[in-house]
């Protein structure tokens, strides 16, 4: 499910460990729309993230 949001552009959030999750899933931590923080710290980045609906800095301009 988690790559298949990522692939959509989705944003995407995790806590409390669950770098090692996204990690196996081949989600690497620190790509665009791709949030970890402690808790609920991480739910300023992602409302933020979610006003934007897509993460469109994931697919580069293709020209």
């Amino acid at each position: 499910m988690l790559t298949e949001a990522y692939r959509h552009g989705k944003a995407l959030a995790g806590w409390d460990g669950a770098e090692a999750l996204f990690e196996a899933a081949g989600i690497s931590v620190g790509e665009p729309g791709v949030i970890i923080a402690d808790g609920a710290q991480a739910l300023p980045q992602l409302l933020e993230v979610l006003a934007a609906h897509r993460v469109w800095d994931r697919f580069p301009a293709v020209t």
